[in-house]
């Protein structure tokens, strides 16, 4: 670690302690040209997903923004606030685990689909019509038939 007094690189750690809740360790260090002593924190960086979008620009995983859309879709349903939640936070964690730190918006959409068409149909139903962009009855009618299929 770089000295900020002397900008030399020898340097001894004299303490090391890890905070209350174990997400950030604190080291005393001393420089060993100067003796000047100094803290550095060491903190876990998380990995940060990307989402690509279908214009081809990219912005941060937003959780919010699942969730808002889901609560649109939503709206007056038997759905409820944990479902919407686990629903986000299960999107997330699977992204994680498979180390899609790069992802279509499309297939965010699709993971969304799939676990609303299991909760509420309806919801689904509104959901996809907005996110597939749906331009006529016939992307209703064809929707319907896929929730028919799935209960066979």
């Amino acid at each position: 670690m770089k000295c900020p007094k002397c900008g030399s690189l020898n340097d001894k750690v004299v303490d090391t302690r890890q905070s209350k809740d174990g997400t950030v360790i604190r080291r005393r260090r001393e420089c060993l040209d100067c003796s000047y002593r100094f803290t550095t924190y060491e903190r876990f960086e998380e990995e940060k997903i990307v989402v690509k979008k279908k214009n081809g620009t990219t912005e941060p995983f937003n959780l919010d923004k699942i969730i808002r859309g889901i609560r649109l879709a939503s709206k007056n349903r038997p759905v409820t606030d944990e479902q919407i939640e686990q629903i986000a936070k299960d999107i997330e964690k699977f992204l994680l685990e498979e180390g899609k730190l790069v992802i279509e918006s499309t297939e965010i959409g699709n993971l969304v689909q799939e676990k609303l068409k299991k909760i509420d149909p309806v919801s689904f139903l509104r959901f996809k019509s907005v996110y597939d962009e749906f331009q006529d009855i016939k992307d209703f009618e064809e929707a319907l038939k896929e929730i028919e299929k799935k209960k066979d």
